[in-house]
């Protein structure tokens, strides 16, 4: 639940030794008190960045030596195991591609049963006059390739590693 949700990233952000962390400037940051857990995490040595469209480029070079990178899921497919997210001036796309590992929030009440409702979703919000982002990203675990000589090789284009909290929020 909500209530759990700092507990449980404190301890996935100490099981992959996140030393730097990066995450989407996302108003449910606030909703699910992630503000206070980031300002402690930082107060403890930790270097805590938060998406700042201001700061442009300078984003993606954290994001780039980051061990975590941490976004919220705007809709999750739940025949696939699919994390989409809406990027926009908050929510760089660098967060859930850079770093070597990834940490997704999901809210339960983002869970779709396939890609036809997500679609179905950016449809509907787009006729309703929603801004409805340029980009949008689907994520299904750590990258993974075998164009290689049929070797298996996993991070090859994002992280190596990627973990998903399902939070009851509705």
């Amino acid at each position: 639940n909500a209530a759990g949700l700092e507990k449980v990233l404190r301890e996935t952000i100490g099981h992959y030794e996140g030393k730097a962390i990066i995450a989407a400037d996302d108003e449910r940051n606030s909703e699910y008190q992630l503000d206070s857990l980031y300002q402690q995490l930082d107060a403890k040595g930790l270097e805590v960045r938060i998406w700042d469209a201001v700061k442009g480029k300078e984003n993606q070079v954290f994001a780039e030596r980051a061990d975590v990178g941490i976004t919220f899921s705007d809709v999750t497919l739940a025949e696939s195991g699919t994390v989409t997210l809406f990027n926009n001036k908050g929510n760089g796309r660098s967060i859930s591609l850079l770093p070597k590992t990834y940490i997704a929030i999901i809210p339960k009440s983002t869970i779709v049963p396939r890609i036809t409702q997500a679609a179905k979703h950016i449809h509907e919000a787009n006729q309703q006059g929603h801004e409805v982002s340029s980009c949008v990203s689907f994520i299904t675990g750590p990258s993974n390739s075998a164009d290689i000589e049929m070797n298996l090789i996993v991070g090859v284009h994002g992280p190596i590693k990627v973990t998903y909290i399902v939070v009851e929020d509705k």
